[in-house]
């Protein structure tokens, strides 16, 4: 008897589980879609479950948001991180990092929180802190090209956070759209930009 009770509990784990991939795919995809002012019923509706099944997991639409807002922030911080781990030389590690922002950005520009003031966002979430995360990132390659003499001196905290002002969400969506939504070559014009300002 035992043994039915655990195989229906773990199947009941699983569809739960299901349940909520779907809601917050569907989540992501209208919050990118429309941005934040998307109805909790308008998300249940394309996830294919009830709106209940969402308020079970998360008290209000805020909360929602702010899952996949912190799981698109993750993301973005991985893809960062990847991109800079394949390359050696610190200027191309700077390139490779722009690039995969950029790439991230447009179509998740909602989604992505660069504020280095999270203040505002629900107290009961752990918010990943991409600002910090991504800042942390540039004052290392800038760092390290420092020390190889190929980036030029100066206080690497603060040549990090003149960068993050062009690697913001809004900053990245009116770049693409001054380069003819070419996200690439918006990327590329900030890269060459930031280099030779960097450069020694």
């Amino acid at each position: 008897m035992s043994e039915k009770l655990d195989v229906g509990a773990r199947r009941e784990r699983r569809d739960v589980q299901r349940n909520m991939e779907r809601v917050l795919q569907a989540a992501r995809e209208l919050f990118a879609e429309r941005g934040p002012d998307v109805k909790m019923d308008e998300v249940a509706q394309r996830a294919g479950v009830g709106v209940g099944t969402i308020y079970r997991r998360f008290p209000s639409k805020d909360h929602l948001f702010a899952a996949v807002s912190e799981a698109a922030c993750q993301s973005t911080h991985h893809c960062l991180a990847q991109a800079a781990a394949d390359v050696h030389d610190p200027l191309e590690k700077l390139r490779a990092i722009i690039l995969a922002q950029y790439r991230q950005s447009i179509s998740q520009t909602v989604l992505i929180d660069l504020r280095p003031d999270l203040s505002d966002t629900p107290h009961d979430l752990d918010h990943p802190g991409l600002y910090t995360s991504i800042h942390t990132l540039l004052a290392r390659v800038i760092v390290s090209g420092q020390r190889q003499g190929t980036i030029r001196s100066g206080d690497a905290h603060m040549l990090a956070a003149i960068c993050l002002e062009l690697l913001s969400p809004r900053s990245v969506q009116n770049l693409i759209r001054l380069a003819g939504n070419d996200v690439d070559a918006a990327a590329d014009q900030v890269v060459d930009f930031l280099t030779a300002g960097l450069k020694t």
